[in-house]
């Protein structure tokens, strides 16, 4: 990972760095967008460009990374 003043993990973080943390398209981002059951976290507007905050990627992060093992251990056990 890049640690340039752009990429600290911290504030805001534009949508295509986004995608790249994900290994997504940015499209991608779009799309989660339009789901709110995802609780993905929404994007912040500035000067006609998306940006999100770190601090909600890393808990949505968490949110799914829960999710996903609870699901996993009801799927393993039925």
């Amino acid at each position: 990972m890049s640690h340039d003043s752009h990429d600290s993990r911290s504030g805001l973080a534009p949508d295509s760095m986004i995608a790249r943390h994900f290994n997504i398209h940015v499209k991608s981002l779009a799309r989660w967008d339009r789901r709110p059951e995802l609780g993905f976290p929404p994007a912040v507007k500035i000067n006609g460009r998306k940006y999100r905050r770190w601090d909600e990627i890393r808990a949505f992060e968490r949110r799914a990374a829960v999710a996903h093992a609870s699901k996993s251990k009801t799927t393993a056990t039925t």
